[in-house]
């Protein structure tokens, strides 16, 4: 998914993370396929738009650095990747 499709679909694992922390069940499969999704979304933004995604006055470039900053702080895909195999080899 690229560029604006998979802008669209950033919200969609989002809530699915959020509706079950708001009920007290275990979101943490749910988050890791947010997170992952939300970052591989913002680089591959950055390379749809080339050169302009790293010119500081895009709003591509603020998402992109934000998804990093947020990946350093996260975990990056792959230890989100092994927190989703973890749930699903789990159960």
């Amino acid at each position: 998914m690229h560029g604006a499709d998979g802008a669209r679909t950033c919200p969609v694992p989002g809530r699915r993370a959020a509706w079950p922390a708001d009920t007290g069940q275990p979101f943490g499969k749910a988050a890791a396929i947010a997170k992952l999704h939300a970052s591989e979304v913002a680089g591959q933004s950055l390379q749809l738009h080339g050169g302009y995604g790293y010119m500081r006055e895009s709003e591509i470039s603020r998402f992109y650095d934000d998804a990093k900053i947020l990946e350093i702080g996260e975990g990056t895909s792959e230890i989100q990747r092994n927190v989703i195999a973890r749930h699903v080899l789990d159960g």
